[in-house]
Order: structure tokens, then sequence, then C-alpha cells
């Protein structure tokens, strides 16, 4: 794959990532549940559906001074026939060429970064990643900003099954 089309893949993700939390942290959204420390969101139909599990980190690590929201995210957009995308907001640009780790249970998995976000390197990790949060209890997330302060973000796990569930039964996935 030529770098332009990666690029273009990678702005393509987050400008997607971007309107889909940009427009469930708006009050048009439909909160589908509150599942413990995961909620599940649904906004638009038809072709402009899009379901999302969503939690923050029971702990932020790091020597930082300011950071913005941080979030995992599951997102189903069926009208483009996307399902299981997982992505992080860090809340902070990351490092260029920097791969963030996630672990989950005895399982790890890099992501690749634009901006703020990270996401997994193809959708059978995703598969993977949600495979191994129906059946740990927490997951943590590393990651290196554009300043080299490392911050590691620890989120339970607790609630994801079913917010999970809730955004397959909004988004009929099958």
């Amino acid at each position: 794959m030529s770098i332009k089309i990666m690029n273009l893949k990678i702005t393509y993700k987050s400008l997607i990532t971007f309107l889909v939390i940009f427009a469930f942290t708006e009050t048009k959204s439909k909160e589908l549940g509150k599942f413990n420390d995961w909620s599940a969101y649904a906004e638009g139909e038809g072709k402009n559906l899009a379901c999302l599990a969503v939690s923050k980190p029971k702990k932020a690590e790091g020597n930082y001074k300011r950071r913005g929201e941080i979030f995992a995210v599951i997102t189903h957009l069926p009208g483009q026939n996307k399902w299981n995308e997982f992505s992080i907001v860090a809340g902070y640009n990351y490092k260029a060429d920097s791969n963030p780790e996630i672990t989950v249970g005895d399982a790890k998995f890099q992501l690749f970064t634009s901006g703020s976000r990270a996401w997994s390197f193809s959708p059978p990790d995703d598969e993977k990643i949600i495979k191994f949060l129906k059946s740990s209890m927490k997951m943590k997330v590393v990651g290196t900003s554009t300043r080299g302060t490392i911050t590691t973000d620890t989120y339970s796990l607790m609630g994801f099954s079913k917010a999970y569930q809730q955004i397959n039964e909004a988004c009929q996935k099958k």
C-alpha cells in the first residue's frame, strides 16, 4: 500500500471517528444504557446510523499538566458495513510513528495513530480485541505524546459485554 493511500485511510478513519464521537457528545444521541463502567449510544438512522460502546479510564497516569477527554470506543457503522472498530481517544496528540500498546488480559496489541486517536491495524485485530474485552476485567493502554510524555490509562471492563450487546442490537449486527 502506498504512503498516499495509507495517509488517506488514516485521515478517513480520523474524520469518521471525530464525527462519531462529536455526535455522541451532543444531546441528539440516544443513550441505550449505562452498564457499570461502559455506556452504549446510538445516533442517526438508516445509512447514517452509528452505534458506540464507550468508556473512560478508571485511572489515567503520566507526567502531564493538562489532558483532554480520554475514551475507549467500539463503533458500528452499518450503513458503511463497518463493525467492531476499536479505537482510543488519548486526550493528546500521539508522537509520530508511535504505536500505543494495549494489554487486555494476557493479550497485547499495537495500534496505529493519527493525531489524538489510535486504531487497531486491521478488522481481524478488532475482532481479537473484542474477544478479549468480553472475557477480561481490565485493559491497559500505554501511549506517548508528541512531547514525549508516556501515559498509562487503565480501563475497567465491567459492563463491556452488556454495552456491546446493546450496540449490536441497536445496529442489528448479525
